[in-house]
């Protein structure tokens, strides 16, 4: 059965799954450690007045990097854009998203997406900037919200936002008027990571098994990305089951050489399936408190597979 699952309100604060570890009473996963990291960069703005010695050494500089600091790959979303309003709001909402995000893929995977929407993207922005001599722009968080926001919209393409308008649509018009901004002043760099960004997010969102939209195109993941346990070990020879198998008729008696896991029940997939297309068709409202218990469960159990 596919990896499907539904969700709450993509406007409701989610609790972003198992944490990576804890502070205090504060339980940090992915999605709370860059939020609190674009926290700080509010603060770091704040503090030096728009711009200083720190927040410089953050941001995404094409002849910083060629000159050997690549941590800035990873350290140009902590430091806001230029409007503090929008930056708040960016944290606010990929607080919201990314904790329910992160709790349907499961830490591991969330946050191999996060990094690759982080990085990959500011990679090819640099080269661009290289190729080309334009500058790229301070983009803030704004644009790995972005990435997110379109994985989750390819996860749950029957999500409402407000007015009850689409929440794709909703992410397809800020792209508009993001790509548009970024024609508008002519940054060819930054153009090529809003496009790559919102293409990684989809592409690994339908790659991971959590979209079933068709024309959004599958990659293969690693295992250490996708949070698949590690693969099996190679087969014994002939040889080695022959003894083994010897070994155990004479201990146990026993016919076969190790025990075969029960297989899944067929009803309770068909259950499933039957509650996933009822919430595609009427929507999560339509659901009784039992069925939303039963997809929650069924949506945990995904993540420790995957995790195990």
């Amino acid at each position: 059965m596919a990896d499907r699952y539904s969700f709450q309100s993509p406007f409701s604060r989610g609790s972003g799954g198992d944490p990576w570890f804890t502070v205090g009473s504060i339980a940090v996963n992915t999605t709370t450690f860059i939020t609190g990291m674009g926290l700080i960069g509010i603060l770091l703005t704040v503090v030096e007045q728009g711009g200083g010695a720190i927040t410089s050494w953050l941001t995404l500089s094409r002849s910083a990097i060629t000159g050997g600091q690549v941590w800035r790959f990873v350290t140009y979303p902590i430091p806001p854009d230029s409007q503090f309003l929008w930056a708040l709001l960016g944290l606010l909402f990929f607080y919201m998203i990314g904790g329910q995000f992160e709790a349907l893929l499961g830490r591991r995977a969330f946050t191999s997406l996060v990094a690759t929407i982080i990085v990959v993207p500011a990679i090819l922005g640099v080269l661009t900037g290289l190729l080309t001599g334009i500058s790229i722009v301070s983009l803030g968080l704004s644009l790995p919200f972005l990435g997110i926001a379109c994985g989750f919209a390819a996860a749950n393409p029957q999500a409402r936002s407000f007015f009850n308008i689409p929440f794709w649509a909703l992410i397809a018009f800020f792209f508009v008027v993001q790509l548009l901004t970024f024609l508008t002043v002519g940054s060819l760099p930054a153009i090529v990571m809003l496009v790559s960004t919102a293409a990684i997010g989809l592409i690994m969102t339908r790659s991971l098994g959590f979209s079933g939209v068709e024309w959004i195109p599958m990659v293969s993941l690693p295992n250490a990305m996708t949070g698949q346990g590690a693969p099996s070990p190679p087969r014994a020879s002939k040889t080695s089951r022959s003894r083994r198998s010897r070994k155990s008729r004479k201990a146990k008696g026993a016919s076969h050489l190790q025990s075969v896991p029960a297989p899944t029940s067929r009803a309770s997939e068909a259950e499933i399936d039957a509650l996933l297309d009822q919430v595609s068709e009427h929507g999560m409202e339509s659901l009784s408190k039992d069925q939303k218990q039963t997809l929650e469960r069924h949506a945990q159990e995904m993540r420790k597979r995957r995790e195990s």
